[in-house]
């Protein structure tokens, strides 16, 4: 009869316990990252005849599953990729939105319109001036958007080091919730709630793999160990790879068949419209001197300091951008006596390659934002330097187009940052000149780029490539949505606190310590009985 107290009372603490257990699912029902509790009890060791011993209660542990938990920081992970991936693509589309008046669209027709309208009055001051103004105006706005651009890789590349920044933040603060969990027992569960919390937190950056077991925690960032051994730290740093421009100029160009003694010799940087100008002196049919000079004079000026010139072994004048990436990008010219004698046939585009590093093992993301970054900020895999090498073609083209139609060039430039207008030239255009340029807006097999198109259609493919690229990643935005939505809600089904149902518990549990006390006020009466007799 002295066991049923025991067996009584264990039923009580169980109660009470379970009753405490349900009470925190209640109260941390909106605690965001609280995973509900579960109550584990066990039988006690029976006695020799089998009566029961009573309940034992033996932990609390968490209602979760690693499998589904695992999953869903995984596709999770995806989801922020296309986010990220979304804002940059939007932003974009909306440098690029243009209405019925308003755009580079509207530029560029003024433009031809203005054209057409000096055709009609060649002499007509206003004409001239306002064929100037457009010009300029397409100058302009094709480098407003370039600019935008150039604009959109600098926040970019801002945000993915405050980032990085971040992540490393991240991994310490898992390190440190790892050191309290070895040293904790009863706490450990409310530390694995944190912890779950700072993983999806991580995964919303990059793609992560977890291994855990009771004593050891292991967490890789695509495929390389950042946390190993529980409590050991390898962060996350941006390695960035950049080729700076490189133009050769063929020797031909500068064979002494060109040159005279004397002739002057001008170099036109034409992305600044800085030039030089020196006397030539050629001796005999030497032109390795003048080529020397050439070096010497764009190696000695103050204009030309981010730029090196030098020969190679085939006497070919190179001359490479001291900036490194995109802002490298530049277009010399070499004219004697006024007339441009260089072709370049053979260039080293810039370019940027930026990607995260764990020391010397590089991070090949399959997902999270950072990997949206990484790739808008890397030419071969970048949306926004495409757009960039569509203008810059554009420009290139434009500049190609109009002074091979005209007696006196009118722009200068193979590249949207090089592109200039020469106002000065206008007055010197003749009839046939305007007849040709007028021409230029209904030719549709111009070479710009790897198309044959006219300059509007080439623009107006741009807008849909923008607009198809945003609408192409919204759609795979809106789909792993639809998958994260529906882990989520199983997930959540499983781990989060359903009021209904604890209440529903905490009357269970309420009956069962009634019933206990009731026991045990049972078993004392009977005693007091056997004590009276």
């Amino acid at each position: 009869m002295i066991n049923s107290l025991y067996i009584g009372r264990s039923g009580l603490d169980t109660a009470k316990y379970s009753v405490d257990v349900t009470s925190n699912n209640i109260a941390n029902e909106n605690t965001e990252g609280y995973i509900k509790r579960t109550i584990n009890t066990s039988e006690l060791t029976t006695l020799e005849d089998d009566i029961g011993n009573g309940v034992s209660f033996d932990s609390v542990t968490r209602s979760t599953s690693v499998y589904l938990y695992d999953k869903l920081v995984s596709q999770d992970s995806l989801s922020s990729y296309y986010e990220a991936e979304d804002s940059i693509l939007s932003n974009v589309e909306m440098m690029f939105s243009e209405t019925e008046n308003t755009g580079f669209s509207s530029t560029l027709s003024n433009y031809f319109d203005s054209v057409e309208t000096l055709r009609g009055d060649p002499t007509n001051l206003i004409y001239k001036n306002d064929f100037s103004s457009q010009a300029e105006f397409v100058v302009d706005g094709i480098q407003s958007l370039n600019e935008n651009l150039n604009e959109t890789i600098t926040s970019t590349r801002a945000q993915l080091e405050d980032d990085v920044k971040t992540v490393n933040n991240i991994l310490e603060q898992i390190v440190s919730l790892n050191e309290q969990i070895l040293q904790s027992n009863t706490e450990s569960i409310d530390l694995l709630d944190k912890r779950d919390a700072l993983e999806k937190k991580l995964s919303n950056y990059v793609d992560i793999e977890i291994n855990r077991t009771s004593s050891t925690y292991n967490l890789k960032v695509s495929g390389v160990n950042v946390i190993f051994n529980n409590t050991n730290l390898h962060e996350i740093s941006v390695k960035e790879e950049n080729v700076a421009q490189k133009d050769v100029y063929d020797s031909s160009d500068l064979d002494a068949s060109k040159f005279s003694n004397g002739d002057a010799i001008s170099i036109v940087l034409n992305n600044t419209t800085t030039a030089l100008n020196f006397n030539a002196t050629i001796t005999g049919t030497d032109e390795n001197e003048v080529k020397q000079q050439i070096v010497d004079e764009i190696n000695a000026s103050s204009d030309f300091t981010n730029y090196t010139a030098s020969l190679d072994t085939s006497n070919n004048l190179v001359i490479t951008s001291n900036t490194e990436g995109e802002e490298g990008k530049f277009d010399i010219a070499i004219s004697v006596n006024g007339t441009e004698i260089t072709t370049n046939s053979n260039s080293v585009e810039a370019e940027n390659n930026v990607s995260l590093a764990v020391y010397n093992n590089d991070l090949n993301l399959s997902s999270g934002s950072l990997k949206a970054l990484t790739e808008e900020l890397t030419s071969s895999t970048s949306n926004i330097y495409e757009y960039k090498n569509s203008l810059d073609d554009f420009a290139k083209a434009f500049v190609e187009q109009v002074n091979s139609n005209s007696t006196t060039p009118l722009f200068y430039g193979s590249s949207v940052d090089s592109l200039s207008f020469r106002s000065d030239n206008v007055s010197s255009l003749t009839n046939d000149d305007l007849e040709n340029l007028a021409q230029i807006q209904w030719n549709d097999d111009i070479t710009i780029g790897d198309s044959e198109t006219s300059f509007t259609k080439f623009y107006q493919s741009l807008l849909v490539t923008i607009s198809s690229n945003v609408e192409d990643n919204s759609f795979k935005l809106e789909s792993q949505d639809s998958i994260v939505n529906s882990l989520e809600t199983t997930y959540n089904n499983l781990t989060k606190v359903d009021p209904d149902t604890e209440m529903i518990n905490l009357l269970q549990y309420q009956a069962a310590y009634e019933a206990n006390a009731k026991v045990i006020s049972t078993v004392d009466e009977m005693l007091q009985t056997l004590l009276n007799m």
